[in-house]
């Protein structure tokens, strides 16, 4: 299955670039003179493999790898590391290097080392992850069981681990160095992969702020009336009439003078 190209994109933005990671780490030496493998030109003759190489690569467990004398590889393949990082895509990169780290067995383990384990009983093994220093509660070893039809389950060895994978196939062995198994799926150990984040900073509380009242004009006190004493003035007891205007008089005068004349005029009629 080719690799989907956003988790291509996805490793070289999250992991520091160093050019063409697979060809850095082919021609890096091993450390150790009695090495005999280099684990990325062995996964580069596989492409369904192409991811998790370049992981290796990137994380650099591959150097890990190649300076050991007898490591046992558990591999997905492309469809399980994109399914992985598609639903990660937060993971850190020291996340990153730990879950790559204990798919490392510090043993060689071939076909006939999974015929002869136990039945009903799980192998405790040793992973990459142990010897960082930063493994807690038995997150750097693994449980192998036999399967009931044949082959074998890889699961974490911490308490509560829930993902587990199967074995599928050898990919290559050189006994006693190497081994490479292809497996279902990753062996996610708990509290790498699924690490509690932080919790979120506090929010400011936006506080209702009430209205302030109107202003309200101040109270004045009531007046006070001047007190009685010197003056002894009292007011009168009923309001004057008017005095008659001018025109009013004027009119009766004439009314007078106009009935003297008439009276006049009838005496002489007479």
């Amino acid at each position: 299955m080719a690799p989907n190209l956003s988790s291509l994109v996805f490793l070289f933005l999250l992991l520091p670039a160093a050019g063409n990671a697979a060809a850095t780490a082919a021609a890096t030496p091993p450390s150790s003179g009695n090495n005999a493998f280099n684990v990325t030109e062995i996964l580069r003759r596989y492409p369904e493999f192409k991811l998790f190489n370049l992981l290796l690569s990137k994380t650099r467990v591959a150097r890990e790898i190649n300076s050991r004398s007898s490591v046992t590889i558990l591999v997905p393949d492309n469809s399980a590391v994109d399914w992985l990082l598609r639903r990660s895509t937060r993971l850190a990169r020291t996340s990153l290097v730990e879950l790559m780290s204990v798919h490392v067995v510090l043993d060689y383990i071939d076909d006939a080392k999974l015929a002869a384990l136990p039945r009903g009983q799980p192998t405790v093994v040793t992973t990459l992850f142990q010897t960082t220093g930063t493994a807690r509660n038995r997150t750097g070893f693994l449980n192998v069981t036999a399967a009931p039809r044949g082959g074998a389950a890889f699961v974490s060895a911490a308490p509560g681990s829930l993902v587990s994978a199967t074995f599928k196939r050898t990919v290559t062995a050189k006994p006693y160095n190497i081994s490479v198994l292809q497996i279902s799926n990753f062996v996610v150990p708990p509290g790498i992969v699924t690490r509690p984040l932080p919790p979120p900073a506090p929010r400011m509380r936006q506080m209702a702020i009430a209205p302030s009242p109107a202003p309200t004009a101040p109270r004045l006190p009531p007046p006070t009336l001047p007190a009685s004493g010197g003056d002894t003035s009292e007011a009168p007891d009923a309001a004057e009439a008017p005095a008659p205007s001018r025109g009013h008089v004027a009119k009766v005068t004439s009314w007078w003078i106009g009935a003297a004349a008439g009276i006049v005029c009838m005496i002489g009629f007479l």
